[in-house]
């Protein structure tokens, strides 16, 4: 049996695309071929320009990996921009050429797209050219940024002495886990001279902040409550679709294939138990460079009627309501936007007892264990196996936690009341 993200694509808004198509026809469609003269029109242009910027707050999210890939950060700028947006802020993104849009989740039209060609190789060098004739010629009040490694570092460097930058910087990995990506910000000087710093957990911001010495507030990610919800209808159509019965346990993982996920210690785990509980099954989406070490783990184990690789989907709502539990053993999380999500849905959680997690599972929502201790994973699987209203009590609190305080709009309100 197998899941390949089977369900119809649901594709993000192409009109959302239109203001880039504007302002292609107005200056010309750049090609990595011909950089410099794009800067010399848009250069001119920008100087030119009269328009009164302070109509409105206008809020930029910078970042070339938008449209590329599907990580937090990514959904992140489409969630927040689009929360934004419809609190009337002025939003733009400003990315390199789409490669997924069919993946992602709708945007708002009213959100202006800046997607600049780049090449294959050297992409983030590139791209650079466009970034500087970009900013040289659109002024905004914030600039949030993620990163100073992909062209952000190099076109602050061109522009800062002749245009204001106001910079946000917004950290969503710690520290001690990227110290290379802080390095970078600390070179450029950005850890003193950007506007705002934020992070996304208590606990990345407090590494931060003893870093550069200064404050750097927290602004969770959000989730979308109406996309992530309980959906009994959904959840039959789709088990039915499967040859799933109602009375089969579907443990759900949605990451990244990779070890530091610790999807090799669920599969373990199933290993140990499954002569108990012989109607589990285990369902991972993602992809990953750890895909094959994993699939050969599961035949070696001969779970291959209980482990399903089911692939990227563009609908991961429908398979959180086709699960029964979350589970997600990693090394470290930042913070985790899927299991959000999976409380969204009305799914109890089984996660590690590391910081990434502290800060949202509570014991009315889930279970914390030490993902390196077989005994207390197990003892949790089967408490949540074999009792189908404890995993309703759990699910049902979980969602209530994230319509309280972790939603899209609710970020929006704390970036917005953090920037005042």
């Amino acid at each position: 049996m197998g899941v390949r993200g089977d369900l119809p694509l649901q594709r993000g808004s192409q009109e959302g695309q239109e203001p880039l198509r504007q302002f292609s026809t107005k200056y010309g469609t750049p090609s990595p071929g011909e950089p410099l003269q794009c800067i010399v029109r848009w250069f001119s242009s920008a100087r030119a320009n009269t328009k009164d910027w302070s109509q409105a707050v206008k809020v930029v999210f910078w970042h070339f990996y938008t449209f590329r890939l599907l990580r937090g950060i990514e959904t992140l700028i489409i969630g927040l921009a689009n929360a934004l947006v419809r609190r009337g802020i002025d939003v733009s993104i400003v990315t390199a050429k789409p490669t997924l849009m069919e993946r992602l989740a709708p945007l708002d039209t009213r959100i202006k797209i800046y997607a600049y060609p780049t090449t294959r190789y050297y992409a983030h060098l590139c791209i650079v050219p466009f970034y500087v004739a970009h900013f040289a010629h659109h002024r905004y009040d914030h600039i949030v940024v993620f990163f100073a490694d992909f062209g952000e570092g190099l076109t602050w460097r061109l522009l800062n002495k002749f245009v204001e930058m106001p910079l946000v910087l917004y950290l969503h990995y710690p520290y001690s886990g990227s110290p290379h990506r802080y390095r970078s910000f600390l070179r450029l000087g950005w850890d003193q001279m950007a506007k705002h710093i934020l992070g996304c957990a208590a606990w990345i911001a407090q590494e931060a902040g003893e870093l550069f010495r200064r404050q750097v507030q927290v602004v969770p990610q959000g989730t979308d409550p109406e996309r992530f919800r309980p959906d009994r209808a959904l959840r039959s159509a789709l088990r039915q679709q499967l040859n799933l019965t109602d009375r089969e346990v579907i443990l759900l993982n949605v990451s990244a294939l990779e070890e530091r996920k610790g999807i090799q210690r669920v599969i373990q785990a199933i290993a140990r138990i499954r002569r108990r509980f012989p109607h589990i099954r285990y369902l991972i989406l993602g992809e990953g460079k750890d895909e094959l070490r994993l699939k050969n783990m599961v035949e070696e184990l001969h779970l291959e009627d209980v482990v399903i690789f089911g692939g990227i989907t563009s609908q991961p709502e429908a398979y959180f309501n086709l699960g029964d539990i979350f589970v997600l053993l990693s090394d470290l999380e930042a913070y985790s936007l899927a299991c959000d999500e999976a409380m969204s849905s009305g799914l109890p959680v089984l996660v590690s007892r590391t910081a990434g997690f502290l800060e949202r599972v509570t014991p009315e929502v889930g279970f914390l264990v030490d993902p390196n201790n077989a005994e207390e994973i197990d003892a949790a699987l089967t408490k949540l196996i074999v009792d189908p209203l404890l995993r309703c009590r759990m699910g049902e609190a979980g969602r209530a936690r994230i319509l309280a305080n972790h939603t899209w709009d609710r970020a929006a309100e704390q970036y917005l009341e953090l920037l005042r």
